[in-house]
């Protein structure tokens, strides 16, 4: 079981979207997965049902240990593809949780209980760091991180690298920096630049796959649908239906060479 975190410091990367593109694109492949969103806005579960809130339990009960990882866990529309929910009670769980033993490992321990039920789990997470970005971290072993094409989301990914080797020294020692995704991609020599920069700094975990700015991606959430759902032919669908090859390429080749994830950074810089 692939467990990879969506994940970025910066908020409006494209984390919701990728995840969401992400999880129906593994599925329709065949692959059984689940998707878990960890950010209080909801955003990832209102998109994939339909525009609608989640019922009780979500994740904040599951956190709680109100309700079972199993309990919390519904279908989706999408066939294969399963949902472990947030809604705005999740924005409370940092202040709960404050003062409790094990709380960076609530999410791991849960998830426990549906150990190889799934080939893929991809987590959605919010853009602070909180007890539920590090609880998705550790339960996660790859991170995957879309990087929107400016500055400040360059200068983020120094943060981010250091949180996951804390948390991989920490926690969790299978966590890895497994790739960078582009997004809202545009021609334009800032987009050049930034692209050219990342791909010299951190090489092959630079995913080949590029998502275009694109207003069917807005057009899409605003209709509670991911981009794939709404408009299949579209760039971005298109190139998130590579960024899913890429990723089962990506473990595939992992498997072959008797490895979890990628290298870092620095480890290719090594």
């Amino acid at each position: 079981m692939r467990r990879i975190a969506v994940t970025n410091l910066k908020g409006g990367s494209g984390k919701t979207c990728t995840a969401t593109a992400l999880a129906v694109g593994l599925a329709r492949r065949g692959h059984r997965t689940l998707l878990i969103d960890t950010d209080p806005s909801g955003n990832a579960s209102w998109t994939v049902l339909g525009g609608q809130g989640a019922d009780a339990p979500t994740l904040a009960a599951v956190l709680t240990r109100e309700a079972s990882a199993v309990e919390a866990i519904r279908a989706t529309s999408t066939t294969g593809l399963d949902l472990l929910p947030a809604d705005a009670s999740l924005g409370g769980v940092n202040v709960r949780l404050a003062q409790e033993l094990g709380r960076d490992t609530r999410l791991r321990a849960a998830l426990a209980a549906v150990d190889g039920a799934y080939r893929f789990v991809i987590l959605d997470t919010g853009p602070s760091l909180t007890t539920l970005l590090v609880n998705a971290l550790v339960a996660a072993d790859e991170v995957l991180v879309p990087v929107d094409m400016g500055v400040y989301a360059v200068l983020g990914l120094v943060e981010l690298e250091r949180i996951v080797a804390e948390i991989r020294d920490a926690y969790n020692p299978t966590l890895q920096l497994a790739g960078l995704v582009l997004t809202k991609c545009q021609r334009s020599n800032v987009c050049r630049d930034v692209e050219a920069e990342l791909r010299g700094r951190y090489g092959p975990i630079v995913f080949a796959s590029t998502v275009p700015l694109s207003a069917k991606v807005e057009e899409a959430h605003s209709r509670g649908l991911t981009v794939l759902d709404h408009s299949p032919r579209s760039a971005p669908s298109l190139a998130y239906l590579s960024l899913v090859e890429e990723v089962i390429s990506h473990g595939r080749e992992a498997k072959r060479r008797g490895v979890k994830g990628s290298r870092s950074a620095g480890e290719n810089a090594a």
